[in-house]
Parts: C-alpha cells; sequence; structure tokens
C-alpha cells in the first residue's frame, strides 16, 4: 500500500531498502509478514536493511492508516484495505485461497447453504468490489478423491 498517486513511485520489495522509504510492518508471525520475509529472502534481502521492519501493526487496516496518515512510505496488506482509505495498491503476489470440505458433508444443508451463498452473484459482486479478489471460480467443487 502506499500513499495516493505513489509520490515515492515504489514499484516492489526492492524499494524497500531505499533511504526515502519508511515501511511498516505487519507482526511476527502473521500470513501478511511470513509473505513479506519470503519475498525478501527472494530477492536478497536482509530484514534490518528496511527501515521500519520493526514497526509492527497487527491489521491491514492498521497498517493502512500508518500510509495514510504519513507515519509510513508504505506498508504491505490487502488490497481492500488500502481501497477502504484511499491508497494506491502495488501488487507483490497473487494468493490462491480454497475452502477444503469433505465429500460426505457436501449434502449437508449448512454446507449447501454456504456454497449458493459464495455462488451467488451479489456474493462475488461484493467481493470483487472491495478490490483485489478474484471470483471467478468462487463456488467451484474440485473432486480431489
Amino acid at each position: 500500500m502506499v500513499p495516493e498517486g505513489n509520490p515515492k513511485k515504489i514499484e516492489g520489495i526492492g524499494d524497500l531498502v531505499r533511504p526515502d522509504v519508511l515501511f511498516v510492518n505487519r507482526q511476527s508471525g502473521s500470513g501478511t509478514r511470513i509473505l513479506l520475509d519470503y519475498e525478501l529472502t527472494k530477492a536478497g534481502i536482509l530484514p534490518e536493511r528496511v527501515t521500519g521492519y520493526n514497526t509492527e501493526e497487527y491489521t491491514h487496516m492498521n497498517v493502512a492508516v500508518a500510509v495514510a496518515s504519513g507515519a509510513a512510505d508504505t506498508g504491505l496488506g490487502i488490497h481492500s484495505a488500502a481501497k477502504a482509505l484511499a491508497l494506491d495498491f502495488v501488487p507483490v503476489t497473487r494468493e490462491r485461497y480454497d475452502l477444503v470440505i469433505p465429500t460426505a458433508y457436501l449434502e449437508d444443508e449448512k454446507i449447501r447453504l454456504l456454497l449458493e451463498t459464495i455462488r451467488s452473484g451479489a456474493f462475488k459482486e461484493k467481493a470483487f468490489a472491495m478490490g483485489g479478489y478474484e471470483v471467478h471460480e468462487t463456488g467451484d467443487v474440485i473432486d480431489q478423491t
């Protein structure tokens, strides 16, 4: 996440080591922090080279608030949090999430209602409108038996 207009022209993980960039991080152990550490390692960047690496927030929205308020120039978080505060968003990666349901439960009324809901146009429209969510496969059942 970056301020509207991306004034420091941050384009990716490599820009976090620039001396003019102040980063705000997620807490140790969070999925976002694990992703950041993975991306830093992949880029050959030591965490201590990132100014603000040890400044931690506990939610995506807290990171967005830090960027929106000017307390940080950038922070890793989800697109919907950036969108909620009118921030710009520079994608780092894509993540896929699957809901695993044992076949024996597919006919359970609660599971059928869940699938009906997430397959609905209204649900997909709202998820898509939040920003950052791809919904074209949402609700598909993939038999892996």
